[in-house]
Parts: C-alpha cells; sequence; structure tokens
C-alpha cells in the first residue's frame, strides 16, 4: 500500500506539474501600450536566431518597439557598429566584448542569446598539412578580435605550437573562404556557415580539426552603459521579445529552423547538420565572468593589449533588465 501511495503522489505531481506547463504555454502575454521606442540593433549570423524570429513573429512591436536590423556577417563587424554609434545594441560572440573592454569601459553586456560550439580551422592538403604540427610557418586566415582569434591561439598552444609559428591574415569570415578556395592562405579558422562553404569547395583536398577544444562561447547582446541608462524599459522588452522568442522555438523547433534556412538561403544539409549545435537561450549565467577574465589573460599574455591587468568583468554586466524579465535566469553573483 505505501509502494501504491508513492506511485500516486508521483502521477499527481506530475500532472500538476504538466498541467502548469500546459497553462504558462497556453498563457498569452498582453501587448505593451505605451509609447513605442525604437532601436537599432547590429546583429550578427544564425547564432543570434533569437533576434530574427522575435522580430518575424511580432514580439518587438507587441512589446512597444520599433526594431532595426542591420545584419554582419561577424559579431566583430556588428559591435565596430555599435562603437562607431550606428546601432544601440549588438549581438556577437564573448571574445568581442572581451577585446573590446580595455579600450571602451563603457560596454555592457546584459542577456545571451545563444551557447554555440561550431569553430573548426580548415585547411588544404595539397599545401603540405596533414597533420596539426603542418601548420608551423603557414599563413593561417582569422577575424582578429573575434572569437575566432581566440580559439586559434588556444588551439596552437593545445597542440604545442605559438602565434609566433604561423603568419596570422586577418580577414572578414567571408574573406577567409574565398582566400584559402583561391590558395592564397593555406588555412583558416573560422565559424559556421563558412567552414562548410569552405569544405564544400576544397573537397578531398580539406583536412579540418574542432576549432574551440570542446569550450562552448557565448552569443551575446551588448549595449553601452549610457543608453542602457536612459531606455531602461526599453532594454526589458527588448529582453522580454527574446525571451518570448526562446520559448518559440523551443514549441517549434522545425519551422524556426526552416526561418532561419529560408532567411540566410542556407542548403537544408547545412541547416540540419548545424542547428543541434546551437542552443538558443537568454541567460546571464556566472560561467560568463571566467569566460571573459581568461580571454583577457591571454589577450595580455600575448601582448595583444597595452593594458596590465585583467579588467573586473562584473563592472561590464548589466543585470537589472534581466532581473526584471526572467529572473531565475540570473546566475551571477552579485
Amino acid at each position: 500500500m505505501k509502494t501504491i501511495g508513492i506511485v500516486i503522489a508521483v502521477i499527481v505531481a506530475v500532472g500538476i506539474s504538466i498541467g502548469g506547463y500546459f497553462w504558462l504555454s497556453q498563457e498569452k502575454p498582453q501587448k505593451y501600450t505605451g509609447p513605442v521606442e525604437k532601436i537599432t540593433l547590429a546583429a550578427s549570423g544564425d547564432e543570434g536566431a533569437l533576434v530574427l524570429i522575435a522580430e518575424e513573429q511580432g514580439y518587438f512591436t507587441n512589446n512597444g518597439l520599433d526594431v532595426t536590423i542591420k545584419e554582419y556577417e561577424a559579431g566583430k563587424l556588428a559591435a565596430d557598429a555599435l562603437l562607431a554609434g550606428e546601432a544601440d545594441i549588438c549581438t556577437s560572440a564573448d571574445f568581442v566584448l572581451t577585446s573590446n573592454s580595455f579600450d571602451h569601459e563603457d560596454l555592457r553586456v546584459f542577456g545571451t542569446v545563444s551557447i554555440i560550439n561550431s569553430n573548426e580551422l580548415v585547411a588544404r592538403k595539397d599545401h603540405g598539412i596533414e597533420t596539426i604540427l603542418d601548420l608551423k610557418g603557414k599563413r593561417i586566415g582569422v577575424t582578429r578580435k573575434s572569437v575566432g582569434e581566440f580559439f586559434l591561439g588556444t588551439f596552437l598552444t593545445f597542440n604545442d605550437l605559438l602565434l609566433e609559428d604561423v603568419e596570422l591574415v586577418d580577414l572578414k569570415p567571408s574573406e577567409i573562404v574565398e582566400a584559402i578556395s583561391s590558395g592564397n592562405i593555406d588555412a583558416g579558422l573560422t565559424w559556421q556557415p563558412n567552414v562548410y562553404n569552405i569544405k564544400k569547395r576544397l573537397g578531398q583536398i580539406a583536412v579540418s580539426w574542432p576549432g574551440q577544444s570542446g569550450q562552448d562561447f557565448f552569443f551575446i547582446l551588448i549595449s553601452k552603459e549610457d543608453w542602457l541608462r536612459k531606455h531602461p524599459s526599453a532594454a526589458e522588452r527588448f529582453l522580454r521579445a527574446l525571451v518570448q522568442a526562446e520559448k518559440y522555438v523551443k514549441s517549434n523547433d522545425a519551422e524556426s529552423r526552416r526561418f532561419i534556412e529560408d532567411h540566410f538561403q542556407y542548403e537544408s544539409k547545412y541547416i540540419e547538420s548545424i542547428w543541434p549545435r546551437y542552443q538558443f537561450i537568454v541567460l546571464l549565467p556566472q560561467a560568463l565572468l571566467p569566460v571573459f577574465e581568461d580571454q583577457a589573460r591571454w589577450r595580455l599574455e600575448n601582448n595583444l593589449n597595452i593594458a596590465k591587468e585583467v579588467p573586473n568583468y562584473l563592472d561590464y554586466i548589466y543585470l537589472q533588465a534581466l532581473e526584471e524579465v526572467k529572473p531565475e535566469a540570473v546566475g551571477i553573483i552579485h
């Protein structure tokens, strides 16, 4: 009888849980009726799919936002637009924040949009590269101040090579594809879909290795302290729209995948291979801080910044917006 009682209790608990989930999933958010605020967003790639889906599904509009999305092929370029005053918010990899933090103390991270593992180092066999050590003395394309630069540095270190052992060629992601395809460089470290396009062009002469050394990276939202201070409500509503997009993706995975496939005109084979590597989620996890610190130390050790000390990255986090919208997603101790 005791066992039966336990089973019944479990069934009741599960039923309540499912019922609660069903109720929450059916609850429709009320449309914002206050004044509309305009936001210019510099967005990069399918890593930021949530912002594109939020726009497509009308979540920005429903939250009183008129969002203009400017698309760039790299988060570094999106951040450049933010720094130049051409955007209010940008999406980029975590390392882009780190690489700019030494010179721009007013930058602030206020959420993630995804967690990803998509970087690879691809090389040409016909340029004498069969093993990782064959990279010594070779020309390697990389987008400087992007996450690709950090992953290339750690990749070389883990394989007993130094940055000084190779010749770095600073290129945009699309330029890496063209340069390695034409033979102007010997190898390149970049992310998807560039890796897919390189391998497709090179065919059997391509050799590749995972570029992230088992470490995922965060794709984040960056703004400036002054903008967030002047537009706290807009920042909250922007995150609320992304949280709604996050829920949509979880409930409509196939539809979301097809939308991104159509938006970027991807091949179905590509999107099916890369989609499982992406986790689309809005967070501010404690793990962000050691990631920033490790990346900053790497830049200092490689003399990529004049500064001598690692910044306090807690100062670069804006917590208030996500605490209002999704408090359970804020894991940063403060």
